[in-house]
């Protein structure tokens, strides 16, 4: 269901007068994807926006990126951060993090060596974000390249990674570890809040739509056939609209000074 359609407001007038921590993905959801990662920041407006509903009521964002890239994007705004598809998150603690930094090394040693030769020329960037690995392979242009390359090479990691695809990327997580869904969730329960409301564009955000406890809304970013989630809205650009949205009705403003 198109959520800024005249049912999914209602519906989303309903989730406002509930307990719910408001959960969102970063790149592509509150932010335009780019290339050059580096420079991606928010908008003015979805700034201001996002920031005058974490005044209001629990809010996070859970991403892909590591914590020390996402936490300066960020900082004043939400307080409560997600980090590395769930790895990092205010309830892990640093001793925890440990073994899963220490596997991430022994793959990049891997990569580094004869496993990786395949790499040497193509178009693909690896990153290391310290607890995970992401393969990036935007430049490619031949989204083939995942099957004929970088499917077979990761499955030859040891130990052996739990991967989870993304939009041009493959995302290499320490076997049991992660998971947007269930660090969204177990934050949702740590802050006593009754469901969660949550926004994401990309195939690694359907672990959260997936749940089937606690998600009170699931909203994906662009409609999409085989997505879990329940409703959508047409591009990036309206979340700015969903967050305005929100804003009005916790403060109970005109019906007019909601999105038309």
């Amino acid at each position: 269901m198109y959520l800024l359609s005249d049912e999914g407001r209602k519906a989303l007038r309903k989730v406002a007068t509930r307990s719910v921590l408001y959960a969102f993905d970063f790149d592509g959801t509150l932010t335009k994807l780019s290339p050059q990662r580096d420079q991606v920041k928010l908008s003015p407006i979805t700034h201001e926006w996002l920031r005058e509903l974490a005044r209001r009521v629990p809010c996070t964002v859970v991403s892909g990126r590591a914590l020390h890239d996402l936490t300066p994007r960020l900082t004043g705004i939400v307080p409560y951060l997600i980090g590395n598809h769930g790895i990092e998150s205010p309830l892990i603690s640093d001793e925890s993090l440990s073994p899963m930094e220490h596997i991430c090394r022994e793959w990049m040693t891997q990569l580094n060596g004869d496993l990786g030769a395949s790499l040497k020329d193509k178009p693909v960037e690896l990153e290391a974000k310290r607890y995970s690995l992401t393969l990036h392979y935007r430049a490619a242009g031949d989204s083939d390249i995942v099957e004929r390359v970088l499917k077979p090479l990761v499955q030859q990691l040891a130990p052996l990674p739990r991967v989870i695809m993304g939009k041009t990327t493959v995302n290499i997580l320490p076997p049991g570890s992660g998971g947007k869904g269930g660090a969204a969730l177990a934050l949702m329960r740590h802050l006593r809040c009754e469901g969660l409301f949550y926004i994401g564009d990309d195939t690694t955000d359907e672990d959260v739509f997936a749940l089937t406890d606690g998600l009170a809304m699931g909203v994906r970013v662009g409609s999409h056939p085989e997505s879990q989630a329940r409703y959508y809205v047409k591009s990036q650009s309206e979340v700015e609209d969903v967050l305005r949205f929100l804003v009005h009705r916790l403060d109970r403003t005109p019906e007019t000074a909601d999105v038309k």
